[in-house]
């Protein structure tokens, strides 16, 4: 709305604005800590079903510290191309959307230290996070067939909750990588595909996420509140059947 019209006269403008600036910073901010998270609650799942008597798990204090170096490492990552000593950089003003991702055949000041966190780092995240899932679905095969105690049960529902999410961010990335790399290597990738990832791949996976996370818990305790009307009515069964028997 404010640029509509004369958007090609101030397009230099805008993208070296603060406002362009603080919408990259949020972008990276947010995909990294996404990134650093899964793969935190992967590792946690990963000792949980697979050595499920080990005291060296992620408690309250130790998930509270890992997600504030999540954060940390997230905030560290977008604040080196603001830094004085890289401000030269068109990190976050090197196109109008001013998402900094390297999928473009394009040479900009910063464009290695975009790629190499945007397409290298993540790319070895997410690999990271589907060889763990391949593990924590082993573990999950093992302790079914060994039959599950509570603890177990509950470790295998927590671990089904992380499939999804894991699944979807790992679809949104490997696009993303690809092209990175295809890019890197001297293949023309459209310009429009940069802006397709940006605004429509990047924010949909993370404004999934959250919706990801919450219906996985509201269908486990609808699944349990329909377990347990379940159990009361067999209950109030099996009592008025005994009552019945004892009367006759």
């Amino acid at each position: 709305l404010v640029f509509r019209g004369r958007y090609l006269h101030v397009d230099s403008t805008w993208m070296k604005s603060a406002a362009c600036q603080a919408a990259g910073f949020m972008s990276l901010v947010s995909s990294e800590v996404s990134a650093v998270t899964i793969m935190f609650i992967t590792v946690d799942r990963f000792i949980a079903l697979s050595f499920p008597f080990t005291r060296f798990r992620f408690r309250t204090r130790s998930a509270l510290v890992a997600c504030g170096l999540s954060w940390l490492f997230g905030l560290a990552l977008a604040t080196v191309p603001l830094l004085p000593p890289t401000a030269h950089w068109q990190f976050y003003s090197q196109t109008g959307i001013c998402v900094p991702l390297p999928i473009t055949r394009k040479e900009f000041q910063g464009r290695s230290f975009s790629f190499g966190v945007m397409i290298i780092f993540n790319f070895i995240v997410f690999v990271f996070v589907a060889i763990g899932q391949a593990l924590i679905y082993r573990a999950v095969r093992n302790n079914s067939m060994m039959g599950d105690t509570t603890r177990k049960s509950r470790d295998t529902t927590i671990a089904r909750r992380l499939v999804t999410v894991a699944v979807t961010n790992f679809l949104c990335w490997v696009p993303i990588g690809l092209c990175g790399l295809l890019a890197s290597s001297g293949v023309q990738v459209p310009g429009e595909v940069n802006v397709a990832m940006a605004i429509f791949v990047l924010p949909l996976n993370s404004a999934f996420n959250p919706f990801l996370y919450t219906y996985n818990v509201v269908a486990e305790k609808r699944r349990l509140r329909r377990e347990e009307r379940l159990l009361k009515a067999l209950k109030a069964e099996l009592e008025a059947h005994r009552e019945d028997i004892v009367h006759s």
